[in-house]
């Protein structure tokens, strides 16, 4: 990590920083293939149309309109623009300095921003924020104050030029966070989604929600927590209604033997079966067998009077 990077503890522990802007441009690429380097400040490459793909020594990120990303210092990278794909692109590029009477600092940020502060131990090296355009807003104005300003800008217009970047880096503290919210609720649907894959196509054994969880990778208990979450119902309910799902089906369209049935659907207790579907349906599989075909029959005798008529 290089010492200057956005994460050193310095400068939320050392006293009071506040981000420096080193380099700030608009600039469109086209056919641009740039060599790979590092310096030693923070870097924001924002799209503001086209596309674009940085290489970093771990990744190769595919960037487009609307898409933002944070480089922290020392971190090797490169800029790819294609021939006739042309890109344009604002950046920003920052380190730190003493407050001198220009607040908030990073310590402040740190200490009154929880989402900041979890950003900061986090020390991402790369920080990619997908398709987040009103960010542009916030750089924009950033730039313009910048603008206004250059040697011998008065104090005022630093402060705003602080407010906006410390803004900026909230915000991203707060969009990362967001993303890392909804990954993890992605994650979470696609092992409840599997369990229950697991279930449809295994019902008919005599499995345990151990036996789900071991098939999906998860601990049971946490399987069992984010399947109560997502379904409002438990693994033992879930494959208990899907169960009796199947055997009201074997009853009604079938000619199954009842006492065989219990077999079908991955109950090895045949008594079981019987009291367990009473208790679901509130009758037995006899009398629920018996319901459906006097319903079948009255359906077809209409049929019947309907093709006289």
């Amino acid at each position: 990590m290089s010492t200057n990077s956005f994460y050193d503890v310095k400068w939320r522990e050392s006293g009071e920083f506040r981000p420096k802007i080193v380099a700030y441009y608009y600039k469109q690429w086209e056919d641009f293939h740039m060599g790979f380097h590092q310096h030693d400040w923070t870097e924001f490459m924002y799209v503001i149309s086209g596309n674009c793909t940085v290489e970093t020594n771990k990744d190769v990120i595919a960037m487009r309109k609307g898409d933002l990303i944070m480089l922290d210092a020392g971190v090797p990278h490169r800029l790819i623009v294609e021939s006739g794909s042309p890109c344009r692109m604002l950046n920003v590029e920052f380190g730190f300095q003493p407050c001198e009477g220009i607040y908030p600092s990073m310590k402040q940020l740190s200490n009154s921003n929880p989402m900041f502060a979890k950003l900061l131990e986090q020390r991402l090296e790369t920080i990619v924020l997908r398709d987040y355009e009103d960010i542009q807003v916030n750089l924009r104005n950033l730039v313009f104050e910048l603008d206004l300003g250059g040697e011998g800008a008065d104090q005022g217009r630093e402060m705003m030029t602080n407010l906006l970047m410390s803004q900026l880096l909230v915000r991203v503290a707060r969009l990362v966070a967001v993303e890392a919210k909804n990954s993890a609720e992605r994650q979470i649907h696609h092992y409840v989604r599997l369990a229950t894959e697991y279930i449809h196509q295994y019902y008919d054994h005599a499995i345990l929600a151990k036996d789900i969880a071991a098939a999906v990778n998860l601990h049971p208990v946490y399987l069992q927590r984010i399947f109560k979450a997502n379904l409002n119902k438990t693994i033992n309910e879930y494959l208990v209604d899907l169960r009796i799902d199947k055997a009201k089906m074997l009853l009604a369209r079938t000619d199954v033997p009842i006492i065989e049935i219990a077999d079908h659907i991955g109950l090895n207790s045949r008594q079981y079966f019987s009291v367990l579907f009473k208790k679901m349906t509130g009758m037995s599989p006899a009398e629920y067998r018996k319901l459906k075909n006097s319903i079948s029959s009255w359906t077809d005798n209409e049929v019947e009077i309907v093709d006289i008529i």
